[in-house]
């Protein structure tokens, strides 16, 4: 399962939250974070409204690279027109505006006033079942019922109710519930 742990402070309060790409999402496949609760997963607050507001609306996004198996973040407000500028994002000390720079469990992210840190990171990959394989089987021409036997099943009329049996069928197994 792909998920991380954000920790932050808002004035005396510990504030974390869990995301996980197998969650609904504002936008799938990714985590997006910043105050306005409409467009982020995660929702920066801060009772002091002068460093809540350093803080874009919709700041940066957190997706996961299977290329490199890790989650990446990236800067959001990049695109803003002028008179607008970029909101820079600073991720281990280093300023992020246009680039994509890889997360790692304890990376400091500061978006604004605001600090956050990856508490924790699972880029465990989902387990997937593989698909029901088809397989061929002879069948017999009872219209009502008619019965499935194996391919190798060579005999002219169907043991079970006596009907002519037909060709093969290519049979897809039923989950069982």
């Amino acid at each position: 399962m792909q998920q991380l742990t954000l920790e932050w402070a808002a004035a005396d309060q510990h504030l974390s939250q869990t995301v996980s790409l197998q969650q609904s999402t504002k936008n799938p496949g990714t985590i997006r974070v910043g105050r306005d609760a409409t467009m982020c997963d995660v929702v920066i607050k801060h009772p002091d409204p002068t460093i809540e507001k350093t803080v874009s609306g919709l700041h940066i996004e957190i997706f996961f690279n299977p290329e490199h198996h890790q989650f990446y973040l990236r800067n959001l407000t990049r695109d803003r027109q002028p008179p607008k500028r970029p909101n820079p994002v600073v991720v281990d000390g280093q300023k992020v505006v246009m680039e994509e720079v890889p997360l790692h469990v304890g990376s400091q992210i500061r978006l604004g006033r605001m600090a956050l840190q990856v508490k924790s990171i699972d880029t465990q990959p989902v387990p997937v079942e593989p698909p029901a394989v088809p397989i061929y089987q002879r069948v017999c021409g009872n219209p009502r019922t008619p019965h499935y036997h194996p391919l190798t099943y060579d005999k002219l009329n169907c043991d079970i109710c006596g009907y002519v049996m037909q060709g093969a069928t290519l049979v897809y197994p039923v989950a069982e519930v």
